[in-house]
């Protein structure tokens, strides 16, 4: 018995105790304007106040939810175009503030009902204050007063107004086809020449010319990019030796490469300009040393000598050859 009665005393507490923070519960609503005229738009703000203990509680009624992509709700004889909310805690409370934008189209006198707040279950219902507004209809004097009908327009005729649309049409597509054939025959010249362009090898020689000069004119040592420099210095050199020598440079290490030119007697002499670009390569791209700009000209100096002393002899003419006087043999007799 004694049991029950505590029960129900701490249930009379609790429910006392949610009556007397239902009590700061608060709705206040307002509008900016309350005359309108048919189509205008007003605002509709509603703050409501909640302690924090009924935080987790408190419901909203009949509060207007505009979902997205739908661009009005109707709302008791208005239709609500926009919607915005915040909420903002406080050491005490929670406060939350909503903005409805309304639209209203109907003339007359038209009253939304309170706004109502449910703080937590079993307890009395919030309400705000009743909002009344008046829609006027539009003015429509100004439309009393019918001007007559404009009379038809004679406006000035070209010469180009007598050329019918199909020979313009005509026109176009003739010039249409003519630019699609002229594209297509430039095309066609250009695939050719580059096909004989790619049938056409470059040798070793000029191919590395080439790129040494195109190396040169990047400047990629001088804007501080030192290892991308000496890694294509080291490319155009081990690719010179693959087409040039048959070494395979590409797979070898710089002291497998000197030992190849060492070992080559078209190469034996300038083995030690190769030796030198290698080395300062190494230093720059594995040690991650920057060179001094005296260095990397050295080095491109050195790649240079290296692919002129080892330019191959140019063929003779034939035509020239068989005009030249045979070498005489010296004849000995006994």
């Amino acid at each position: 018995m004694k049991l029950h009665l505590k029960c129900f005393a701490a249930a009379v507490l609790g429910l006392g105790s949610i009556a007397v923070q239902a009590q700061q519960v608060s709705v206040k609503a307002a509008v900016d304007s309350i005359d309108l005229v048919m189509g205008d738009r007003a605002h509709i703000t509603v703050c409501v106040d909640v302690p924090s203990q009924l935080e987790s509680s408190v419901q909203l009624v009949d509060f207007p939810v505009l979902t997205p992509g739908a661009e009005y709700i109707p709302f008791h004889g208005v239709d609500v175009v926009a919607s915005d909310s915040t909420t903002t805690r406080t050491e005490t409370g929670v406060r939350y503030d909503f903005d409805f934008t309304i639209q209203a189209f109907d003339p007359g006198t038209i009253s939304i009902p309170p706004f109502a707040v449910v703080p937590a279950q079993g307890a009395d219902t919030v309400k705000s204050t009743v909002i009344a507004l008046k829609v006027a209809p539009v003015d429509v004097d100004s439309l009393e007063t019918i001007n007559p009908m404009a009379s038809i327009a004679n406006p000035a005729v070209k010469w180009y107004d007598y050329i019918p649309d199909w020979l313009l049409w005509t026109f176009l597509a003739l010039v249409l086809v003519a630019a699609g054939v002229a594209a297509f025959i430039l095309l066609r010249k250009r695939k050719i020449a580059i096909e004989e362009s790619k049938s056409v090898p470059v040798p070793p020689y000029d191919l590395a010319k080439l790129r040494l000069e195109k190396l040169r004119s990047r400047n990629l040592a001088e804007s501080g990019h030192e290892k991308e420099y000496y890694t294509e210095l080291v490319d155009i050199l081990r690719q010179y030796l693959q087409g040039r020598f048959g070494i395979n440079a590409m797979e070898m290490t710089s002291s497998q490469i000197v030992r190849a030119l060492r070992s080559n007697p078209e190469t034996r002499m300038t083995a030690d300009e190769m030796r030198g670009v290698l080395s300062v390569a190494d230093f720059v791209k594995f040690a991650k040393v920057r060179p001094l700009p005296d260095d990397n000209v050295k080095a491109f100096n050195r790649a240079t000598n290296f692919v002129d002393s080892t330019k191959p002899a140019p063929e003779p003419d034939p035509e020239t050859a068989s005009d030249m006087p045979a070498k005489p043999t010296d004849k000995t007799s006994k």
